[in-house]
């Protein structure tokens, strides 16, 4: 009985340390079906979605793919105001304590270099249709990745809350102040 608790203890933290690692694939990757779904639904960034146009958003809300529920609660923030402002702010955090995303080791990149640190996922973001989701897309991407970026005075910005904010400004406009709904996101 010794002999096998041994073998079977590495079993099993082999298994986890392969669950742990496609969690973090799970973050970063969007499958066929899901970019689908994000093409799908951003059409409703610009127009109010009811009655069955609502349900692929709902799909979109109760996927494991943080893109996805981010893009959701976009929307439904854009359209229906107050009652979802906390699903925005949870999925738009970039404090580890409210969302328990994974992270990396930070990386920081000299703000010369980012060109062609963006031209490596050029391919992948063509797949979207719409500039928004492409910025939605490499915020959470980047908040997984934690890349900052490196200004001539030793300055750093993360990327993740770059996109962000221009995100917020983008889709959300004047009527709510970017920077505070990004201040309290990290709350």
């Amino acid at each position: 009985m010794k002999n096998l608790i041994k073998p079977l203890f590495i079993v099993t933290m082999l298994l986890g340390l392969l669950v742990a690692d496609s969690s973090r694939v799970v973050a970063l990757t969007l499958s066929e079906h899901e970019v689908r779904l994000m093409n799908g639904i951003c059409v409703y960034l610009d127009r109010k979605p009811e009655g069955p146009a609502l349900r692929p958003i709902e799909a979109a809300m109760k996927s494991s793919n943080p893109a996805l529920r981010g893009l959701a609660a976009l929307i439904l923030f854009r359209h229906y105001g107050e009652n979802f402002r906390a699903q925005l702010l949870r999925n738009f955090t970039l404090n580890q304590a409210i969302d328990r995303f994974v992270t990396e080791k930070r990386v920081l990149v000299k703000i010369e270099n980012i060109e062609r640190l963006l031209a490596g996922y050029q391919d992948l973001l063509e797949k979207f249709r719409d500039e928004r989701t492409r910025r939605l897309f490499l915020f959470y991407h980047f908040r997984h990745k934690q890349v900052y970026m490196l200004g001539a005075a030793d300055e750093k910005l993360s990327l993740a809350a770059f996109y962000r904010i221009g995100l917020f400004e983008q889709i959300l406009g004047a009527r709510h102040d970017a920077i505070a709904l990004a201040a309290m996101a990290d709350r």
